[in-house]
């Protein structure tokens, strides 16, 4: 059996605090907002790993490898309101 003939490997993962499974290994941050149901042109992704956090603004066609039990969040790209 060759890679080719592998099945897509996917992982569950943690998004606004919520499983989110079926990811793939291989995907984008655009690919898991969509599949978390977050439009991609309004919000972006960050990974949280401890206290560090990477963003994923501007760079939501990159290729990213996600391992299982990651966490991240979703952000708007629109402004914060005041009250």
């Amino acid at each position: 059996m060759t890679t080719a003939d592998t099945p897509t490997k996917t992982v569950t993962i943690t998004m606004d605090k919520e499983p989110l499974t079926g990811v793939p290994r291989n995907t984008t941050p655009n690919g898991i907002l969509r599949l978390a149901g977050i439009d991609p042109a309004s919000h972006y992704l960050v990974k949280i790993t401890g206290r560090h956090q990477e963003s994923f603004e501007g760079r939501g066609e990159e290729q990213i490898t996600v391992h299982e039990h990651e966490k991240f969040v979703s952000l708007s790209t629109g402004p914060t309101p005041t009250s």
